[in-house]
């Protein structure tokens, strides 16, 4: 294992924890508030008051809210699993049984997203970031095979996966592994995963996935259901360097 460098001694000591926050945070805030008015508006955030509830952070585009749970990683580190609250990355009431859950307080939450951070020192900036993004849509469509990443998560992974977060209190915590997150291209590619308005991407692919996940017929469709799938990561290859080529 290679020797901690001076940054990641300084940001990841637990009693620099505020120091790493800020600055870091101070980074993803910038670049998706410019990103934002690249495509001509203002990305209001918010922050909860106490930290109880499983998210950092709250993107509102104006026309959609979306409450983010913010984790942090060198890129050379060997962490690749993180504890989510179930409750941030379960479905709102009005998708759940579109997507195979339960439409009761197990089966629903706040349909939010997770945006991992990934830090690299360099000598000319200091350190440059990497986005990575994940929700129930993408978790989904990698369930169900629609979304086609470079480094899938096994069957057994994504299986375990749904069925623990089916299950238990809301309040409980569920283990989310790294190759279950898209890697974003740019912030703007962020903004496109998280489903907002954005300058590279429609987002109609969150639309698609969410009408070809399991149960679904093929008779709603007005094309196979594979000119979906491959219109689906078409889209996603502008936003995410994880899919396919």
């Amino acid at each position: 294992m290679s020797e901690k460098t001076k940054l990641e001694k300084y940001l990841f000591e637990p009693k620099n924890s505020h120091a790493k926050e800020s600055l870091i945070n101070n980074k993803l805030i910038f670049d998706l508030k410019l990103a934002a008015a690249q495509r001509e508006y203002f990305l209001n955030i918010y922050t909860p008051e106490v930290d109880k509830d499983g998210f950092d952070i709250i993107f509102d585009d104006q026309d959609s809210l979306t409450k983010v749970q913010l984790k942090t990683v060198m890129a050379k580190t060997s962490t690749n699993s993180w504890s989510i609250h179930k409750t941030l990355l379960r479905p709102a009431p009005y998708i759940c049984e579109q997507l195979g859950f339960e439409s009761s307080p197990s089966g629903t939450g706040y349909q939010g997203g997770v945006i991992l951070i990934e830090i690299e020192e360099t000598e000319e900036s200091g350190f440059q970031v990497k986005y990575y993004y994940t929700d129930i849509i993408i978790l989904c469509g990698l369930r169900d095979k629609i979304i086609k990443v470079i480094d899938a998560p096994s069957d057994k992974a994504l299986e375990a996966f749904i069925n623990n977060i089916n299950e238990g209190m809301s309040h409980e915590k569920i283990t989310i592994y790294k190759n279950m997150f898209l890697e974003a291209k740019c912030p703007s590619s962020l903004l496109a995963l998280m489903g907002m308005h954005n300058t590279v991407n429609t987002g109609i692919f969150r639309y698609h996935i969410q009408k070809l996940v399991e149960p679904c017929s093929e008779e709603e469709f007005a094309s196979p259901r594979d000119k979906f799938v491959e219109f689906v990561n078409e889209e996603l290859k502008s936003v995410s360097s994880s899919i396919i080529p």
